[in-house]
């Protein structure tokens, strides 16, 4: 119940639709009804041969007989042959309005049914681009895939079907009682009494229905997370010629979703025919017991009211029968349901809730004070007591070796992470009381994993802003002496770069990426290992973009290549998370024992 309220917060933003779907659903059971009611008319004239009813529309009495009154007036010919038409159109005009209205019933609840999905969707993804990395860092991208697609889709079929019932099903069942209540009510009462065996059933099964339903998007989930993982990686999957284990480790996966999945229909197969069973137990209870009160001498039930009732209760079983379904799809939306809104009930670890102040003033410095940072809280810290000041034209290195906390403190001045202790501040505010996406504007990042989206050189260029001229785009493209290779290509800037950039060596992916940062024309750069990838003469190129994307700027440079940052001005050794030593080469190689180190294995190497 608690997944449906829920949902239904999304159901309601389209409160029209839903207006016009219950006043469908009103029209569709009317004419149901009368359908049913027509049809119960016609088999008195076929084997009675009138229609039977009160001769004097004043007489009243009970409901029963004000509708079969009616009917007589409706459909009462001047001949049996008239009468049998009459009634055979009347039902053929109750079936066209049942079935258009019907349509236009399911009409406006897919309208509503394609939008929540968008809609859910929407947040979803919305809801992804407020979380900061650690929140990636966290949870397999597959099963974020997974809960998107399929649970989103499960949930929204489910309760969407479980929508149209819930309207439609029990009114029709209502209409149709109080037309049984009307012709006999002991026949009905008799039917009532077996009728919860139906609903006793559809609970057990129900329960067992979810707990597998759960299983199931589980599963998927994890299908989709090793094909994510698998075609990712698929470089290093045949670089260690590990197809045979990998089509294992999917075959055992997929085997356990077949597995959960079979159950699950096994118990939702079962509930429609045991349903079925029960109804046509009913059905052959209330046949016998009613036919014994029609040939009883008192004839406590007349032949037309009598058959009149069965038609109704075959009607009746439908909407029963379909409510059943009712809680098995109730059960299969609560297992998708509790895992998209789990998704959407984590909180961002980094909120942009438009009530920060822009900024204003220009960039003069940054200053770390006291910065400590660790992942998650069951883990150490990666960086400790890091003070640390940043001015306008800086030019900083930071080094150390591999796992020092050096691209964890670069990640920490974009604010892609949060300190865990400390304060980053900006001029002399706190970065948090800013804007986030106007802050981040500030900087230009080139990384050593470049990411180019499967679009063309163009779109990757301008990545962020459609606006862009071309002349803009191709001007960044040669200064980061990226145009002449793109030039030399069959559709220049509209040439498709493949995923993750794949159709092109590293140093042009590079480029490509410097191209991009150099058209944000940023104030700050940070350079993540941008040429430890690279061949020499791939090196060479790249090394003069970033000269042209770095002159006149700020700049933070992390690498643990020594030859790189001789001419720094200020470099910071980075060991094991603390700042061991900062200033430039000479005073390193005589003041740290990290630096010196590293210069001298770098020495023997070279």
């Amino acid at each position: 119940m608690n997944t449906f309220r829920r949902f239904s917060r999304y159901l309601f933003r389209y409160w029209r639709h839903i207006a016009a779907t219950m006043l469908a659903t009103t029209l569709f059971v009317s004419f149901s009804a009368a359908a049913y009611w027509l049809a119960g008319s016609f088999l008195q004239v076929l084997f009675i041969g009138d229609v039977g009813g009160i001769s004097d529309a004043s007489a009243g009495g009970s409901l029963n007989d004000t509708l079969k009154q009616y009917t007589s007036l409706l459909v009462q010919g001047g001949s049996h042959q008239q009468t049998l038409f009459r009634t055979a159109l009347a039902i053929v005009l109750a079936f066209l309005g049942k079935n258009f209205f019907g349509y236009m019933q399911l009409f406006f609840v897919s309208f509503v049914e394609q939008r929540v999905i968008k809609d859910l969707r929407d947040q979803i993804f919305d809801h992804f681009m407020l979380q900061d990395l650690a929140f990636f860092g966290e949870r397999k991208r597959g099963y974020l895939i997974s809960t998107t697609l399929n649970d989103v889709q499960q949930l929204n079929q489910a309760l969407n079907k479980s929508f149209t019932k819930a309207i439609r099903d029990p009114f029709n069942a209502i209409v149709l009682y109080v037309l049984l209540l009307s012709i006999s009510p002991k026949l009905t009462l008799a039917a009532t009494v077996v009728i919860p065996s139906i609903g006793w059933i559809v609970i057990i099964l129900g329960k067992r229905i979810k707990r597998y339903a759960a299983l199931v998007q589980e599963s998927i989930a994890k299908v989709t997370t090793h094909l994510h993982e698998s075609l990712s990686g698929i470089r290093i999957l045949k670089a260690f010629v590990a197809e045979p284990f990998e089509k294992k480790r999917f075959d055992d996966i997929v085997e356990e979703q077949y597995s959960h999945s079979i159950t699950r229909e096994r118990f939702k197969r079962m509930v429609i025919p045991v349903n079925e069973f029960i109804g046509m137990l009913i059905f052959c209870v209330i046949l016998y017991i009613g036919g014994n009160q029609v040939f009883s001498e008192n004839q406590l039930l007349q032949s037309e009211d009598f058959m009149r009732f069965l038609v109704i209760l075959f009607g009746l079983l439908n909407p029963v029968l379909s409510l059943g379904s009712l809680y098995t799809n109730v059960r299969l939306a609560e297992a998708s349901g509790q895992r998209v809104f789990d998704v959407l009930d984590s909180k961002p670890g980094l909120l942009n809730d438009g009530k920060k102040q822009p900024l204003r003033d220009e960039f003069e410095s940054f200053s770390l004070t006291n910065i400590s940072f660790r992942y998650a809280d069951d883990l150490p810290n990666v960086l400790q007591n890091i003070d640390l000041t940043i001015k306008r034209g800086d030019r900083i290195a930071i080094v150390g070796q591999s796992g020092s906390g050096k691209s964890t403190l670069l990640n920490l001045i974009p604010r892609f992470y949060d300190p865990t202790e400390g304060v980053l501040r900006f001029n002399t505010d706190d970065i948090k009381t800013f804007d986030l996406y106007q802050y981040r504007r500030l900087f230009g990042i080139v990384t050593q994993q470049v990411i180019l989206f499967h679009d063309t050189i163009r779109s990757n260029i301008a990545y962020g802003d459609i606006s862009l001229s071309d002349e803009a785009i191709i001007e960044a493209a040669k200064a980061a002496n990226a145009h002449s290779f793109i030039e030399e290509l069959p559709d220049r800037y509209n040439t498709i770069v493949g995923e993750q950039g794949s159709l092109f060596s590293g140093g042009q992916r590079q480029r490509i990426s410097i191209a991009r940062a150099l058209l944000r024309d940023p104030e700050i750069v940070l350079l993540d290992e941008a040429t430890s990838a690279l061949d020499p003469e791939s090196e060479q190129a790249v090394k003069q973009a970033l000269d042209k994307l770095t002159t006149g700027r700020t700049v933070l440079l992390v690498t643990h290549r020594i030859a790189s940052v001789r001419d720094y001005e200020r470099i910071i050794v980075l060991n094991e998370g603390q700042m061991e030593a900062i200033g430039n080469h000479d005073n390193l190689i005589e003041s740290s024992p990290t630096y010196r180190n590293l210069a001298e294995k770098q020495r023997q190497h070279s």
